[in-house]
């Protein structure tokens, strides 16, 4: 959700990095507009103060009487404030005034106005009478705080005013007056030219560090206020929708884990204080919960009852098969011909091979899951018996094999297989007397398994053609191919993992069974 909100605000984001932009880029601009307005007001000052002198040089050109013993500055008094009036004595030149400037003075009808040393105006009038010349020295008014001045004449000759500590020449500025960002002393300011008059020029200047400093800050603050703003704004969306959606979502998903886990009923705590969409769902899941354990129930319970069917069953089909089994037993003794007692007898090693089967896939819970080394071992036991014997006091029996989980249908035929191997080798391998062993080593992955069986007895042994189509046959049906040796046999085949059964009603309809013949082995 916080993303999503980060996402959300990304172009209220760049809207207010615009306008602190646009916002530094106007104080840049509003600082062109102050000095140009900075030099106006100066032009001002400086223009009235010319003024006044020139109105003194008037008045004073206007009611001179000759009088050899009044010049120089006898006017200190009466001159306006900034300005030194000066009247030339005979026989005394005026201090800065040539010849040719004083003859431009005479030929002037006005006053002349001229940019002088130390960066005063030098206003200029000949007296009417005696020829003699009037001078009227300007100071320049006093700069506001940080603004650089210099005095220009026509000549481009300058000098700074007031505070103004470099003496090196003005920068450069547009001709039109207009306020030019530029470079000074290794500095950026901003610069503006000012007319006094035709022979004199105003040049105001001030450093854009500061300028630029307070820009810089002001943006920074507009920022903080609205980045301030805009936190405080996700915040109290963040707040709201915790208290309104994730804390609730949270409570709900905590009650599903915990269900999940096994705890059981479904409850919610806090369901009355939710927002009635979560509520609703929460109730939704309440009752799909509630479903599914009723289905449980149900589901275990019939899964209890068909072990329990499949169970009884088993044990029902390998006790028939043990009374066919003692059935066979007792008609063998009974034969006195040694080939078909030998018959009987073998049909009762299998019959008592497929019970001992049964009795192992119910003795687990998994009916499909088998043992096979306590099968095979028990097997043994029982083979081993039939002959009067037991494994290990004249033949040892070595058995190497998982539990495996296979089909009842590759279990039938493996069993079998290894019955008809193990009987022929106590029967054939091992006369009376002699010792010996014998190994079986069943070895499987995910997808195939292989049987050895292998014994230490006397080979060759008589070839019996029922036993020998019988472990063709089985074979077959697991889908593998048969090796057999003189002393053993080896086959190798894919398993087929058990699949569910569908119901009764679903399986489809299976045609009478016929019996098995000499090459097909049930």
């Amino acid at each position: 959700m916080l993303c999503l909100l980060l996402v959300a605000a990304f172009p209220v984001v760049l809207l207010v990095l615009a306008g602190a932009f646009v916002g530094y880029r106007g104080a840049l601009r509003q600082a062109d507009r102050d000095l140009t307005l900075e030099r106006d007001l100066a032009v001002a000052s400086f223009a009235a103060r010319i003024a006044s002198a020139d109105g003194a040089l008037r008045g004073i050109a206007g009611t001179w009487q000759p009088d050899a013993g009044r010049c120089g500055e006898w006017l200190r008094d009466t001159a306006p404030e900034g300005v030194v009036v000066l009247v030339e004595c005979p026989g005394a030149a005026l201090p800065g005034i040539g010849p040719e400037l004083r003859a431009r003075v005479a030929g002037a009808t006005d006053s002349l106005i001229l940019a002088g040393a130390s960066g005063m105006i030098s206003v200029l009038r000949t007296l009417p009478a005696s020829g003699r010349l009037l001078l009227a020295r300007v100071a320049p008014p006093a700069l506001p705080a940080g603004l650089l001045g210099w005095l220009v004449d026509a000549e481009n000759r300058s000098w700074p005013l007031g505070r103004t500590a470099s003496t090196a020449a003005p920068p450069v500025v547009a001709p039109d007056g207009a306020a030019t960002q530029t470079s000074f002393g290794g500095a950026d300011v901003v610069a503006a030219r000012g007319m006094l008059s035709s022979h004199a020029f105003l040049v105001v200047a001030r450093p854009m560090a500061p300028i630029r400093a307070a820009a810089s800050l002001a943006a920074t603050q507009r920022l903080a206020e609205v980045g301030a703003l805009l936190a405080l704004s996700i915040l109290a969306v963040v707040l709201g929708a915790n208290y309104a959606v994730t804390r609730p979502l949270s409570r709900l998903r905590h009650a599903v884990a915990k269900w999940n886990a096994g705890a059981a009923p479904f409850e919610i705590p806090g369901a009355a204080g939710m927002p009635d969409e979560i509520r609703d769902l929460a109730e939704s899941f309440q009752a799909g919960a509630k479903a599914l354990a009723d289905r449980e129930r149900d589901l275990q319970a019939a899964i209890e009852r068909a072990e329990i069917l499949a169970a009884e069953v088993h044990h029902r089909v390998k006790n028939n098969l043990q009374i066919v089994s003692s059935l066979l037993a007792l008609q063998a003794q009974r034969v006195t011909d040694g080939q078909a007692r030998t018959e009987f007898e073998a049909a009762r090693d299998r019959i008592g091979a497929l019970a001992t089967l049964h009795r192992h896939m119910y003795a687990h819970h998994d009916p499909e899951a088998i043992d096979l080394r306590a099968f095979i071992e028990e097997l043994g036991v029982q083979l081993f018996a039939a002959i009067g014997d037991k494994p290990g006091r004249r033949i040892a029996l070595d058995v190497t094999a998982p539990a495996l989980r296979i089909s009842s249908d590759q279990a039938v035929p493996l069993a079998l297989i290894i019955t008809e191997a193990v009987s022929a080798a106590l029967k054939q391998g091992f006369p009376p007397g002699q010792g010996g062993r014998i190994s079986i080593n069943v070895a499987a992955d995910e997808r195939r398994a292989s049987l050895a069986i292998e014994d230490d007895g006397v080979v060759p042994r008589p070839d019996d053609q029922l036993r020998a189509l019988l472990l063709r046959g089985l074979a077959r049906q697991l889908g593998a191919e048969l090796k057999r040796q003189e002393a053993g046999l080896a086959l190798e085949f894919p398993l087929r993992p058990p699949t569910p059964r569908p119901p009764p009603a679903l399986r489809p309809k299976v045609p009478p069974a016929t019996p098995p013949g000499p090459s097909a082995p049930a």
